[in-house]
C-alpha cells in the first residue's frame, strides 16, 4: 500500500470505531468540563478577508460577537495571487505507540507518534485501537518503527494535545497531514482526562487535569528530545531538539497556551517551557462568560513565541469571545495570526462528522450511540456548516505554513500577497 496514493479518497470516512467506545470519542474536542461551554452562541462575524490590528474592549458577561475588524485592502483582488490549499506532503506516514512516563509524577503517559517515511508500500495500515479487537485502520498511515524514518532529518516535533474527554490520535486527519510534510509529531492521551475515564466515570478533578496537561506536553518533549531515552523507541534521533512546536484542540488550545504562558492554581504551578517556538491553538479553551478564565490576563501577557489561532465563527463551546479575544488582544507573540473559518463551529475541528457519516452504516449500533453522536455533530456538522472537507483543508494549509515559516524559515501565508477566500477571516499581527 502506498499511502500517498489514497489520501485523496480518504477523507469521506475517517472513523469506523466500536459501538462501545463512540459515545466517548464524540466528547474528544471539548465539552462542559472545560469549564468553557456559553449559552449564547455568537453571530457569525463579516465573511471579508482581514490584516490589522484589532482593538476590542474586555469582554462582558454577555458578549457580543466579534471577528478581527476589516481594514482596506492595499491591493485588489485581481493583483493578487490566487489562495491555494497545501496537498499532503511528499512523504509517506508511519505511526508507533510508546510509552511515557514522567518518573517525577509517576505519570505513564500513552503516546503516538507520527513521522515521515519515504514509502508505505507493503506495511500494514495503523490501527488506532480503543480496546482489544477494536480499532480504526488508517487510510493514510502505517505501522512503522525508526528504521524506517526517511532521511533528511532531523525534523522538527509538534506535540498535539487532545480535547477534554478525548484520545490521542482523534485529530489524525491533521497530525497525519503535518508527518507527511516533513514534522515528527507525538500526541499524548492526557490520563485523567480521556474517552476511557469518561465512559467508566473516573475523571480527574477539572484543576488536577489543568495542571497535568502541560506538565504531560513537557514530559513527551524530554523523551523526544532525548536521544538516548529507551522510552522513545529511537525516535528521538529524528527529531531537532531546537525546532519545536505544540498544537492543540479546546482544552487542548488551553494546553497549547500555557506552555507558553505557565500556568497555576492551588494544586502547584507549571513554568512555562523555554523550549516551544511555536503554538497553533484550535478552538482553545481559555476562559468563558460566566468569569471563569483559565489563563489570567498576566498569564496571556506573558506569551511572546509566535502563534496562530484558528476558530469557527459559530463556535458555541469555545465562542471566540472571550476564548480566542482574550489572547488575541492580551498576548504578545510575534508574529501573531488569527484565522476565523466562517460558519465553522466547535466540531469543524474534530472528526465528529466522520462519525455520523460511517457510524449508521454499521450493523447492530445501539440508539444511544447514534443520538450522542448526532448531538455532538450538530455543532459542525448541520446544514449551513462550513463542509468539513474544506475545513479540514483550511486547517491544514494554514497550519503547515505557519509550522513552516516559524521553523523553516518558509513563507506564512501573507493576505497583501494572496486573494483569502471568502470563507476565512484572516488577521495578523
Amino acid at each position: 500500500m502506498n499511502a500517498r496514493s489514497t489520501r485523496s479518497t480518504t477523507s469521506a470516512l475517517r472513523r469506523v470505531v466500536a459501538s462501545t467506545a463512540l459515545a466517548g470519542l464524540t466528547l474528544a474536542a471539548c465539552s462542559s468540563s472545560d469549564g468553557t461551554a456559553s449559552a449564547v452562541p455568537e453571530t457569525p462575524p463579516s465573511t471579508a478577508a482581514t490584516t490589522t490590528v484589532a482593538t476590542t474592549a474586555e469582554p462582558t458577561t454577555d458578549p457580543p460577537a466579534t471577528a478581527p475588524p476589516a481594514t482596506d485592502s492595499p491591493a485588489t483582488d485581481s493583483a493578487l495571487a490566487p489562495f491555494e490549499t497545501i496537498e499532503p506532503g511528499a512523504y509517506d506516514v508511519g505511526v508507533q505507540t510508546i510509552t511515557v512516563v514522567d518518573a517525577s509524577r509517576s505519570r505513564p503517559l500513552t503516546v503516538d507518534v507520527w513521522f515521515p517515511i519515504d514509502d508505505a508500500t507493503g506495511q500494514p495500515a495503523h490501527q488506532y485501537t480503543l480496546l482489544p479487537g477494536v480499532y480504526y485502520e488508517s487510510p493514510t498511515a502505517v505501522d512503522a518503527d525508526a528504521s524506517m524514518v526517511a532521511p533528511g532529518g532531523p525534523f522538527p516535533l509538534v506535540v498535539y494535545s487532545h480535547g477534554s474527554g478525548g484520545l490521542r490520535y482523534l485529530d489524525s486527519n491533521y497530525t497525519e497531514a503535518i508527518a507527511s510534510h516533513g514534522y515528527v509529531v507525538a500526541a499524548p492521551d492526557h490520563t485523567g482526562n480521556t474517552a476511557i475515564e469518561r465512559l467508566s466515570d473516573t475523571e480527574a478533578e477539572f484543576d488536577v487535569t489543568a495542571l497535568n496537561r502541560p506538565q504531560d506536553v513537557s514530559a513527551v518533549i524530554d523523551a523526544m528530545t532525548d536521544a538516548a531515552n529507551p522510552e522513545a523507541a529511537g525516535l528521538a534521533a529524528a527529531v531537532d531538539p531546537e525546532q519545536i512546536a505544540v498544537t492543540g484542540h479546546s482544552f487542548g488550545g488551553f494546553t497549547a497556551y500555557a506552555m507558553a504562558s505557565g500556568y497555576a492554581n492551588s494544586l502547584g504551578t507549571f513554568e512555562a517551557d523555554p523550549r516551544v517556538d511555536a503554538i497553533v491553538p484550535l478552538a482553545p479553551a481559555t476562559g468563558n462568560a460566566s468569569g471563569r478564565q483559565l489563563l489570567s490576563d498576566d498569564d496571556l501577557a506573558a506569551i511572546t513565541v509566535p502563534a496562530l489561532v484558528m476558530v469557527g465563527t459559530n463556535d458555541q463551546t469555545t465562542p471566540a469571545t472571550p476564548n480566542v479575544e482574550r489572547p488575541w488582544e492580551l498576548s504578545n507573540s510575534e508574529p501573531r495570526y488569527r484565522v476565523d473559518l466562517v460558519d465553522g463551529q466547535h466540531q469543524t475541528f474534530s472528526d465528529t462528522c466522520a462519525y455520523q457519516q460511517s457510524v449508521p452504516l454499521m450493523a447492530d449500533v445501539p440508539a444511544l450511540i447514534i443520538d450522542t453522536i448526532n448531538s455532538y455533530a450538530e455543532e459542525g456538522c448541520s446544514p449551513g456548516d462550513m463542509p468539513i472537507d474544506r475545513a479540514h483543508e483550511l486547517q491544514n494549509t494554514f497550519a503547515i505554513a505557519f509550522l513552516d515559516s516559524v521553523l523553516r524559515g518558509g513563507e506564512m501565508i501573507d493576505p497583501t500577497v494572496v486573494a483569502i477566500p471568502d470563507d476565512v477571516i484572516y488577521a495578523v499581527k
